[in-house]
């Protein structure tokens, strides 16, 4: 990645050159540059256009080359076709005067027409800027915004309301229609915007390392519809997310698959399963909407971040309350608290004979016997019980209290807090007096929100970056990726996968995937290869019953399919019977296999079945899933994904964030998972693939928990075609 530093020519230019500048108010020549003097922008700034003398009162130049002093950054809104002429007056000026840095292209007419003219014009743009050392934000964008500087390119929005929220978005429709929304409201201050575009030459990953050092920037939001790089932006991401939040709305929820379904793991893997997975990994908050993101982002800048996740529901309302509960009991990263000893006397002392306390912990019911400075004192209460990381407050407001009076106390209760202050959101229901206590809560900075329900997520993003943050404290600089794993790039699994590769086969066969996964350290059951029904009753006496038959050969991918599986196989009898209808399944099939080749493989006691996989992706590269196996995975889909390879944490993460908490527990009288030694087995799959390039899927279902790890009862190494 370059340097990012370089990237503040693009937020904060001494001076800015407008190449399409217009005296048409009607185009966005003017729009822009109207915009730009709006905001307060305190640079130099030179309109050009060779058909005018002035724009807006600022004397206009003919070219770029005819302006005396530096310029630093250039914005283009000619046509498309005009751009490339642009670019090399701009690199000209560069080899002469050593100046331009940056250039913001708005234009329309590039590599989102999805034509090969367009392309090659995108292709030209970039590689003259290029060649001259200048970056390039866009083109097909709606440019960049900073309300500290007062630079603004946007010929849509003129003047904002400034605050801690920097957004970068890929569409600029949507990016405006946001700052519209929100600006009118008056509840959402920006900082910066950056409407990127195509990304010919800026990133999104640079320009969230950049904000990762913006002082001035508290929260970044990212409108984000895809990635040509994606392994690199989830990269830095990790990186920022560690010390700034980061919440992120992808679209594009549809589940197409980045690979032919050889396996269930490439059967379930979508390119939003696999983002939703990296967002995971590296830290990020995934909005699940539009009004998720916007209430999330507003928070963050608002609030300060909790020290930990529990969190205390305060209301004069039982039906909404009750809703708040229920949302939170549903969140990962939320608890409700257990209120002290002395916080609970103290309420007592304070609140009616009717009010609820603590029933269920955490919640706190006033009823309608509040008043504005009961709220002061519980709020205090609450404020200075350990227990508490952080508070909801619902509220209905009546003609029965003073809305200013309201708003001032609770607002007094908030800044008497000593030391690290905790969050207080407040929902404010609608009504007739709904709208004044908003308006005087979000002026004192306390977020208000209109839904118990949306309320408990925003809390549980708050509290997932602070505990995401802890995490990254505490290991970022000791867990190596894959460390306590098994490495090897050579012996058995390397020459295995060779041979199969230079044969033309699609997979390993099922005994050499089992080899393979035991040189990594991942357990499979006993078995024997055998080719007569003599060998199988022998094979079975030694491995002991009950024991499982498999047809093993490289023309039966699917060999249930067939009937080239046998179950349940628990005596010499069932064995020799099981044996025959085996081999007759196969010559039914048309394999031409005469004598097949078959593995008799120990049957493992029934327990939880789950799915170990990856997949190496077209644009991610390798993948690692874990979740519910067995024969529904495809349908039920519970199951997650991580970028490979990953560390031990991040796999138990994985592990813990998928499957049921009952399960792990231990449900219905089963033992409880041993997670570490799970998250092992998923280490070492991703190193698998981390160390061999030339395998593209990895199906381990079922895998059984056991006291020690899991067995894959059942493997599959899907490997690539040479030359392909």
């Amino acid at each position: 990645m370059q340097d990012v530093s370089a990237l503040g020519a693009f937020f904060r230019p001494k001076s800015v050159a407008v190449i399409g500048a217009s005296s048409d108010p009607k185009k966005p020549g003017n729009t822009a540059l109207r915009n730009m003097i709006s905001m307060g922008y305190k640079g130099k700034i030179y309109p050009i256009n060779p058909r005018e003398e002035s724009i807006l009162g600022l004397p206009c130049f003919k070219s770029v080359l005819d302006i005396p002093d530096p310029v630093e950054l250039a914005v283009l809104l000619v046509s498309a076709e005009l751009t490339l002429q642009a670019a090399r007056e701009l690199k000209q000026r560069k080899s002469q005067f050593d100046d331009v840095m940056a250039v913001v292209c708005m234009s329309a007419g590039f590599g989102e027409l999805n034509t090969s003219e367009a392309a090659q014009r995108e292709k030209d743009l970039i590689g003259t800027l290029k060649s001259a050392e200048i970056r390039l934000v866009g083109p097909n964008c709606l440019g960049v915004m900073d309300t500290v500087s007062g630079f603004n390119t946007n010929f849509d929005i003129g003047t904002y309301p400034s605050g801690g929220i920097s957004v970068l978005t890929q569409s600029g429709a949507f990016g405006n229609s946001f700052l519209f929304g929100s600006g009118t409201t008056g509840q959402v201050g920006l900082n910066k915007f950056v409407s990127i575009g195509n990304m010919a030459d800026v990133q999104m990953a640079e320009l969230l390392v950049f904000l990762k050092n913006d002082d001035s920037t508290r929260v970044i939001g990212i409108y984000l519809e895809g990635l040509k790089q994606p392994r690199a932006f989830f990269q830095a991401a990790e990186e920022v997310a560690a010390v700034k939040p980061v919440v992120i709305l992808k679209s594009g929820r549809s589940e197409m698959g980045t690979a032919a379904a050889l396996s269930h793991t490439g059967a379930v893997a979508g390119a939003d399963a696999i983002y939703d997975g990296a967002c995971r990994q590296s830290g990020l908050i995934r909005a699940a909407s539009v009004s998720e993101f916007y209430e999330t982002l507003r928070a963050f800048a608002k609030q300060p971040v909790p020290e930990g996740n529990r969190v205390c529901v305060l209301t004069h309302m039982g039906g909404p309350g009750t809703l708040c509960i229920d949302e939170i009991s549903t969140i990962p990263s939320l608890k409700m608290t257990e209120l002290s000893a002395e916080t609970h006397k103290a309420l007592k002392g304070i609140l009616s004979p009717a009010a609820n306390i603590g029933h269920p912990p955490g919640y706190i019911d006033l009823t309608a016997a509040h008043y504005e400075n009961l709220h002061n004192q519980v709020l205090k209460l609450l404020f200075q019980d350990k227990n508490v990381d952080a508070v909801i407050q619902i509220l209905a407001p009546s003609a029965f209290l003073d809305q200013k009076l309201l708003a001032q106390e609770i607002s007094i209760a908030y800044e008497s807090q000593q030391g690290t202050k905790k969050p207080l959101l407040n929902v404010v229901t609608f009504g007739g007096f709904a709208d004044e206590l908003r308006q005087r809560l979000e002026e004192a900075s306390l977020p208000t929100f209109a839904f118990p329900d949306a309320v408990a997520r925003v809390a549980g993003n708050l509290s997932a970056f602070a505990a995401n943050r802890r995490a990254a404290a505490e290991s970022s600089k000791t867990e190596a990726k894959g460390r306590g794993a098994v490495r090897t790039t050579t012996g058995s699994a390397s020459e295995l996968i060779r041979a199969a590769a230079s044969a033309g086969r699609v997979s390993l066969l099922e005994p050499e995937a089992y080899d393979v996964c035991r040189q990594y350290g991942i357990q499979v059951p006993p078995y024997r290869l055998v080719d007569s029904v003599e060998a199988a009753l022998g094979a079975a006496r030694e491995i002991g019953y009950p024991v499982v038959l498999k047809v093993v050969s490289a023309a039966i991918l699917h060999k249930t399919d067939i009937g080239g599986v046998m179950l349940g196989v628990n005596t010499d009898g069932i064995l020799e019977q099981s044996y025959s209808q085996l081999v007759r399944n196969v010559k039914n099939a048309a394999t031409q296999i005469e004598k097949p080749t078959v593995l008799v493989q120990r049957m493992m006691p029934s327990t939880t079945e789950l799915v170990l996989g990856g997949i190496r992706d077209k644009l991610f590269g390798p993948c690692i899933m874990a979740g519910l196996g067995g024969i529904y995975v495809e349908v039920l889909k519970r199951v997650g994904f991580r970028l490979a390879p990953l560390g031990r944490e991040e796999a138990k993460e994985l592990i813990l964030g998928t499957l049921p908490s009952a399960l792990i527990a231990g449900a219905r009288g089963r033992k409880k998972m041993n997670v570490e030694a799970i998250a092992d087995a998923v280490v070492s799959l991703g190193l698998l693939f981390d160390e061999h390039p030339e395998i593209e899927q990895v199906d381990l279902n079922p895998c059984l928990p056991t006291d020690d790890g899991c067995i894959a009862v059942d493997a599959r190494v899907i490997i690539a075609k040479q030359g392909v």
